[in-house]
């Protein structure tokens, strides 16, 4: 297995180097047939950084008919890439040999000093902060992972005062000077202290506000909040046209859709005062006639109605149409929108006519993948999106890999009888060996969620699965193997998810917490209470690190009736996703025979700093640290079974947060379409031989850890 993941790792490495290289070979290979590339003098950049640099002027070297103007740009590019790095005074002269001499190019490099910027001082300013100007100069930094000090590249900090003229400008000062940076360098020319000149002006701001026109005490209530909101702001000529869209707005959603707004600005008693008119003409308050629909071929005109804000007989809105058409495109059902008013047979009268064109609503996949235990994975699909014209969903999935076989059916109506509820029912049968047992599983559920704030989704459920464990490895004495039952269950769960990159992400955040109760009285021939919490949170460091941070736990308690939990509902720990210096379900108590029993209770913390090399290609160093809770057997601890429930609660909670194992290394992504792929080395510190526990565990799968 071992062989195989790093041969798969290489195979996509060498892959994504033969691109590159092709690329590069197509840019140089005329440059190569015909002159000889040398370079001599360069440490900090290689030769196959100064060659990408000045790729284009290599490849057109060949056939230039002034080489020398061509070798002087290409040198030119590899001094703007020694730039890029902090090496202002880095130099590249060229020279081209005769002809008799067999046509040779040779670069010669003086690098000087990488130079760090000591410090950045700021002259004149009073508006706004020295901590403030700085943020706008970001750029490389020295260091291995590029957390040192800020790199010294001239552009990046004439960029930075750009952004400060624009925010003067921004902020009100019109007549906001930026000087040129003065560039104070150490003795030794290592160090530069930078310095920046400001000269700030007069600010200009809102004095008053005042509307003319066809106003009247409705429209009058609710723009008599926009002085209060603009009155001290600054003013900039950008002000002028957000208000006008401002009071457009407004009246667009009285009703008013041709409504004609001038902004103007009038004289205040000096420079910095700013007065602002605002005619207004309304014309006809219009109510929505009829609603045409077009385009709709699979779709029907039900579903698109229900989907609408506006309805017939409605005032107009210009929020209602926006969000009438929100919702039609979140749909997923049509690739374009077009929500329009055409004259009605009144003057105050519109016609909404809606227009769409329909997206595929049929699709099929195939999809591929690797996990360290479960080994080769594959899965296939097919999704119908508008089921039946009505919006609703139905997915047929099949998926297995060496380890387990998955299928699923689902019947998904995302706007439950016209609400903002998702309704869903999967039926599915799963079949899953672990290392200790195999798991076969049918069942059904039926869930409802809904989004609150954005990020924020809520889902409710019935569960109901009946599940037969077989091949149980352990011959444990204490433990009452349960190998064939049903359980129904309501769940409750909470998640929110701001990651910027499902697959790879370098900021955002993601947490759930789970309820669930299984119980006689839902049907279910087990009782138990089961709590989980999962925390995931991503810090960019800078343009390429990302520092993740984990933490995952969670609790089953046996209900009423229950002396035990079963074995196929126990927590696991150990493996790819988990601890990674255990292979799978290897972190925990154990039988005699050193079988994986699980627990009653878990928790995993990590920290993983993940840096992009290339574009395609990342690196991760991290530390896991987890349990199993309770942290042995009974066996192992050479004590009788348990004999009461409260006795399995006492034992879970004393070892809660006891026990944890941790695993340090490091890993390498390789980022695919369908998620990375992922190899990491994890070695465990505080190995137990008695165990059986491995120093050392590779793992190769896809997708990242957490």
């Amino acid at each position: 297995m071992l062989c195989l993941g790093c041969a798969l790792l290489l195979l996509m490495g060498i892959a994504a180097a033969g691109v590159g290289c092709a690329l590069a070979q197509a840019s140089e290979g005329r440059a190569d047939r015909e002159y000889r590339l040398l370079f001599s003098g360069n440490r900090a950049l290689s030769e196959e950084r100064l060659r990408q640099a000045a790729a284009e002027e290599l490849g057109n070297l060949s056939q230039a008919d002034f080489p020398a103007a061509t070798a002087d740009d290409a040198a030119f590019q590899m001094e703007q890439a020694y730039r890029r790095g902090g090496y202002p005074f880095a130099t590249v002269s060229y020279l081209l040999s005769a002809p008799a001499e067999g046509k040779t190019l040779e670069f010669t490099v003086q690098e000087g000093v990488q130079v760090i910027v000591a410090a950045i001082e700021f002259v004149g300013n009073t508006a706004f902060g020295r901590e403030e100007l700085l943020s706008f100069f970001e750029g490389s930094k020295s260091g291995f992972l590029g957390l040192g000090q800020l790199l010294f590249v001239e552009a990046d900090i004439r960029n930075g005062l750009s952004g400060i003229r624009d925010l003067y400008l921004n902020e009100g000062y019109p007549q906001a000077l930026i000087g040129e940076p003065v560039f104070h360098y150490s003795a030794d020319k290592s160090r530069v202290t930078v310095q920046c000149s400001i000269q700030e002006g007069i600010r200009r701001a809102i004095k008053t506000v005042e509307f003319h026109g066809d106003t009247d005490p409705e429209s009058m209530g609710i723009l008599a909040d926009l002085p209060e909101e603009l009155v001290g702001k600054s003013y900039l000529p950008r002000r002028k046209l957000l208000l006008k869209n401002r009071v457009q707005e407004i009246y667009g959603n009285l009703g008013f859709p041709d409504a004609e707004v001038t902004v103007s600005e009038k004289p205040g008693v000096n420079f910095s005062e700013v007065q602002l008119e605002v005619a207004i003409v309304s014309g006809a308050r219009v109510k929505i006639a009829a609603i045409e629909i077009h385009g709709n071929e699979r779709t029907s005109q039900a579903f698109i109605r229900d989907r609408l804000t506006l309805q017939a007989g409605d005032l107009y809105s210009d929020v209602a149409k926006q969000t009438s058409f929100r919702r039609l495109y979140q749909t997923g059902l049509f690739s374009r929108v077009s929500i329009e008013l055409e004259e009605g047979a009144g003057l105050d009268e519109r016609v909404l006519v809606i227009t769409v064109q329909e997206s595929m609503a049929r699709e099929v996949y195939l999809q591929g993948g690797w996990g360290s235990y479960e080994l080769l994975r594959g899965s296939a699909g097919y999704q119908n999106n508008n089921l039946w014209g009505s919006g609703r969903i139905f997915r047929l999935d099949a998926g297995g890999s060496v380890k387990s076989v998955n299928l699923q059916a689902n019947v998904t109506d995302p706007w439950l009888l016209g609400s903002d509820i998702t309704a869903d029912l999967p039926v599915y049968f799963r079949r899953r060996e672990e290392p200790s047992f195999t798991r076969e599983e049918v069942g059904a559920s039926l869930l409802f969620s809904r989004n609150f704030f954005g990020d924020l989704a809520v889902t409710l459920g019935y569960l109901y699965r009946e599940s037969n464990i077989m091949e149980i490895a352990t011959t444990s004495l204490t433990e009452v193997m349960e190998s064939s039952y049903t359980t129904a269950s309501v769940k409750l769960q909470v998640s929110t998810d701001s990651r910027n990159d499902i697959f790879f992400p370098s900021s955002g955040h993601k947490t759930f917490a789970a309820v669930e109760v299984a119980d006689p009285s839902l049907g279910s021939g087990i009782s138990f209470y089961r709590f989980n919490l999962g925390l995931r949170k991503f810090l960019p460091l800078s343009e390429k690190n990302t520092l993740g941070l984990r933490f995952d736990t969670g609790a089953i308690l046996p209900g009423r009736s229950q002396l035990s939990i079963p074995l196929g509902e126990r927590f696991f720990n150990g493996g790819e996703n988990t601890v990674r210096s255990f292979k799978e379900s290897q972190l925990g108590p154990m039988d005699g025979q050193g079988e994986p029993l699980g627990g009653d209770a878990f928790n995993i913390v990590a920290i993983e700093l993940r840096r992009r090399l290339t574009e395609r290609l990342a690196g991760s160093i991290f530390f896991d640290y987890g349990n199993v809770s309770p942290n042995r057997s009974r066996e192992e601890n050479g004590e009788p079974p348990f004999i009461d429930r409260s006795e399995v609660i006492d034992a879970t909670f004393s070892d809660y947060f006891k026990g944890f194992r941790p695993g340090l290394g490091c890993g390498f992504f390789y980022l695919l379409p369908i998620g990375p792929a992922r190899l990491d080395f994890a070695w465990n510190p505080d190995q137990d031989t008695k165990r059986g526990e491995e120093e050392y565990v590779i793992h190769f799968s896809i997708g990242t850890a957490f």
